[in-house]
C-alpha cells in the first residue's frame, strides 16, 4: 500500500468515526430499511402497484394539501418529474421554449435531457451568480404582449438556488417576476429540490410560496434524508398527463413501497427542525468568517447551506481538516475543491441535524485547526 493509499484509509476512518458538520452525519444503511420494515408492520398496509394504492395515494394527498396543490405524483427523481413538467406546459402552449437559471441542474447535471429526451429549447436567463430578475424576463419577453408570442412556454424558478450557495431572491424580487410571468401566459414551476429550506427563509409557509407556481416539485432524499424520490405538484389535469409521461419514461415503478415510507418517516421531522437549521447556518457560517481567510457566499446565508471559501492550498486545508477530526472528533468538510488559477479552495456546507449535536466552541475550535497558519 503507498502512503497515498495510506492517508485516503485514515481520511475514511476519521471521516465514519467523526461528528460531521454538515448533514446527517455516518449512518448504517440498515437502519433505514429497519425503521420502514417496522413502520410497515405498525401501520399493515399493502405496497403500491405501478403508482396506485392507498399507500402512495395518501401521501400524494397529504403532500398536495401541505403545498395548497390540487393533485401530486410520486416519481422516482426530478430528473424525471422537471423535464415532464416543461414539457407538458410546452405542449399545450405549443411552444416548445422554457427558460430558467444559467446554474439549473437541467443545464448542468441532466446530460440536457429536456432537450434530447424532451425537444424542448432553454433560454439561460439572468446573471450567473444571482437570482433571476423580473428585469432578466422583460429583456427576453419584452414589456407588453404574450409570451407565446416571443417564443417562451414556461420559466423553472429554483428556491434557494443550490449552485449559488442557496441564495433566494427577496421576497418582493420574487413577486415581482411571477405576477408578469403571470399575466403573459407563462406557466410557472418551481423547482423545489430544497423548498424546504425557504419556508422558513421566507417566514412564509410551503402553501404560500407555491401560490405563485403552476407546478412544483420538491425532493424527498435533499433535506428531507429519505431514500431517493420526487414529488410533482400541479392541476388534477396537469398531474395525469405527467402520469402519462412518466410511464413512457420507464417511472412508473412496479412498486415503490420503501421509497415511500421513507418519505413519510422522515418529512415531518425536515419541516420541524429546518427553522432551526438555517439559524445554524448562520451561526456556523459567522465562526468561519470570524477568520480572515474564510468567507461565505451569501454572507450571511439565507437559508441552512452556504459556500465556504477558504484561502490556502486545497491540499494543505484538507491535512488541516484531517488534523481538527483528530483533535476534535469534527469533521468539518468532505471535500475543498480548488479555485482555478487561484490559491484557494471552496466547499458547500448544508446543515443538517449533525450540525445541531455540535457546541459552538468545539467547534471553533476545529475551525482554528482547519485556518490555522
Amino acid at each position: 500500500m503507498t502512503s497515498s493509499d495510506d492517508r485516503e484509509a485514515e481520511r475514511a476512518r476519521l471521516k465514519r468515526a467523526s461528528r460531521h458538520l454538515f448533514g446527517a452525519g455516518p449512518r448504517d444503511p440498515a437502519d433505514e430499511f429497519e425503521a420502514i420494515a417496522a413502520w410497515l408492520r405498525a401501520h399493515d398496509v399493502l405496497p403500491d402497484t405501478y403508482g396506485a394504492g392507498p399507500l402512495v395515494e395518501e401521501f400524494e394527498r397529504e403532500v398536495a394539501d401541505l403545498f395548497g396543490m390540487e393533485a401530486a405524483r410520486f416519481m422516482p427523481s426530478g430528473c424525471m418529474a422537471q423535464p415532464i413538467a416543461l414539457r407538458v406546459w410546452s405542449d399545450r402552449a405549443g411552444v416548445p421554449v422554457t427558460a430558467f437559471h444559467p446554474t439549473s441542474h437541467l443545464e448542468l447535471h441532466e446530460e440536457h435531457g429536456y432537450r434530447e429526451l424532451h425537444g424542448l429549447a432553454a433560454h439561460l436567463l439572468g446573471d450567473v451568480d444571482r437570482p433571476t430578475t423580473a428585469d432578466d424576463l422583460a429583456a427576453l419577453v419584452g414589456p407588453g404582449g404574450a409570451a407565446h408570442g416571443s417564443g417562451l412556454a414556461s420559466l423553472l424558478v429554483e428556491l434557494p438556488l443550490r449552485e449559488i450557495g442557496g441564495q433566494l431572491p427577496s421576497w418582493d424580487e420574487l413577486v415581482a417576476l411571477c405576477t408578469p410571468a403571470r399575466a403573459k401566459g407563462i406557466r410557472l414551476h418551481l423547482d423545489g429540490a430544497r423548498v424546504w429550506q425557504a419556508a422558513p427563509a421566507y417566514g412564509r409557509s410551503l402553501a404560500e410560496i407555491a401560490a405563485l407556481f403552476d407546478s412544483v416539485y420538491v425532493s424527498f432524499y435533499k433535506d428531507v434524508g429519505a431514500l431517493p424520490g420526487a414529488m410533482l405538484l400541479g392541476p388534477r389535469d396537469f398531474i395525469d398527463e405527467a402520469a402519462v409521461w412518466q410511464r413512457r419514461q420507464g417511472g412508473t415503478l412496479y412498486t415503490a413501497m420503501a421509497n415511500v415510507v421513507s418519505a413519510r418517516l422522515h418529512l415531518g421531522e425536515c419541516l420541524e427542525r429546518m427553522p432551526r437549521l438555517v439559524e445554524r447556518a448562520r451561526e456556523v457560517a459567522a465562526l468561519f468568517t470570524a477568520h480572515p481567510r474564510a468567507t461565505v457566499t451569501p454572507d450571511p446565508p439565507q437559508t441552512s447551506m452556504f459556500h465556504l471559501r477558504i484561502e490556502g492550498d486545497a491540499e494543505t486545508l484538507l491535512a488541516a481538516r484531517d488534523e481538527a477530526a483528530r483533535r476534535t472528533g469534527i469533521w468539518l468538510t468532505t471535500t475543498l475543491k480548488p479555485v482555478p488559477g487561484e490559491r484557494a479552495a471552496t466547499t458547500e456546507l448544508a446543515m443538517g441535524v449533525s450540525s445541531l449535536a455540535i457546541g459552538d466552541a468545539e467547534l471553533a475550535e476545529a475551525i482554528a485547526i482547519l485556518l490555522a497558519d
